[in-house]
């Protein structure tokens, strides 16, 4: 779901190399570099900001806590990592990547003096449809005359294809995290708070639990829509629909939040169709066969608007890793964690969401890692 997100990451942002060791990002950075060769690169330049940084943090668990960062990774040699941020941090932020030379992007001539060393030819690119105009152009300032900007962001995407077992991992724990801060929402809710403060618990649970980010939407008519955080502590409607994404070691995990008065149709034909969901997610499953058994359960009922007739799609480094499964388009495949969500929504009893967010293992066994239940 896309909510605000902060202009300064706030967080426990720290490397776990038990959960992460070095020699995971060594096995992610073979690929990468067949991809170098083949495409006659000397080096890569992979650019992260604080909005979009999944391929960055995929090669090198570094995520910016404002503005951007650039990885500069020879083909043969030392990388460097240049870090938006002043001189004084960098003893810190080097404890956040395997990357050794980590310095202040601030100081242009970190980027010069990496590439000065380069033979002339051609430069790799990852991240670069993200990237500013003017930082662009201090690049290609840089590079005028010497190198050829090759965008190989198709290869990463490759190479990314299915969650490897450390990300499944982690991808857990941060699964665990949501699912207890999606209770402490409800909790909060049931004991009287209005939905803002309710949803204010959710987020100091989540970061009580070392999560890096936190993000929160709340429904202020009855489940209809979702809006974000606005500092209005006076509003309690009368059916409680909230969302709660938090991201854990720089994964993402997600869960809706629902609760009534009063038990409602509404909300056990939305659990239904997640349960026809789950029942007929295997590998090759079309999203368009997904949706008609999600439809049929909700008998009725209308399909929620504010999912835009999505099904889910795939979860990670980013909230939304794309491999959307909605209706013309997409399917399931194995070795990959996706968020699933199936809402419902009568004028009347207003909306309610069931969501769940699950791995596909290889053998086809489907992993739970959270489930939320409108009610």
């Amino acid at each position: 779901m896309h909510t605000t997100h902060p202009c300064i990451m706030l967080g426990s942002y720290y490397w776990d190399t038990d959960t992460l060791p070095e020699d995971e990002f060594d096995i992610r950075l073979r690929p990468l570099r067949e991809a170098m060769e083949a495409a006659g690169c000397s080096a890569v330049l992979v650019y992260g900001d604080g909005r979009e940084h999944a391929s960055l943090a995929w090669l090198t668990n570094f995520i910016p806590l404002m503005r951007f960062a650039m990885a500069l990774i020879p083909l043969k040699g030392e990388a460097r990592l240049l870090s938006s941020m002043t001189a004084r941090d960098m003893p810190a932020m080097k404890t956040r990547t395997w990357i050794k030379d980590v310095v202040s992007a601030w100081e242009w001539k970190y980027f010069d003096g990496f590439v000065e060393k380069l033979p002339p030819g051609r430069i790799a690119t990852i991240g670069f449809d993200l990237i500013t105009p003017v930082m662009y152009g201090q690049v290609e300032t840089s590079i005028a005359g010497k190198f050829e900007l090759v965008a190989i962001d198709d290869a990463l995407a490759a190479a990314r294809g299915a969650h490897r077992p450390r990300e499944t991992a982690v991808l857990r724990a941060a699964a665990s995290i949501a699912s207890a801060a999606g209770e402490a929402f409800r909790a909060a809710w049931r004991a009287g708070k209005d939905v803002e403060n309710a949803a204010l618990v959710a987020e100091t649970t989540a970061r009580n639990r070392a999560a890096q980010d936190v993000r929160t939407l709340v429904s202020r008519d009855g489940g209809r829509t979702l809006e974000p955080y606005r500092a209005r502590f006076d509003d309690r409607p009368a059916t409680l629909l909230g969302y709660v994404g938090v991201k854990f070691q720089g994964y993402w995990a997600e869960v809706f939040v629902g609760d009534a008065p009063a038990p409602r149709k509404v909300a056990k034909a939305a659990t239904a169709a997640l349960d026809a969901v789950l029942a007929n997610f295997h590998a090759g499953a079309s999203a368009g066969a997904l949706l008609d058994r999600a439809r049929a359960a909700l008998g009725s009922y209308s399909p929620h608007p504010v999912l835009s007739g999505s099904l889910g799609h795939r979860i990670g480094l980013s909230a939304n890793e794309g491999a959307d499964l909605r209706a013309g388009g997409g399917h399931v495949v194995a070795e990959i964690a996706y968020a699933l969500r199936v809402g419902a929504h009568d004028p009347a009893e207003g909306g309610a969401i069931a969501t769940a967010m699950v791995h596909l293992h290889a053998d086809g066994r489907l992993e739970i890692l959270t489930r939320s239940d409108p009610e």
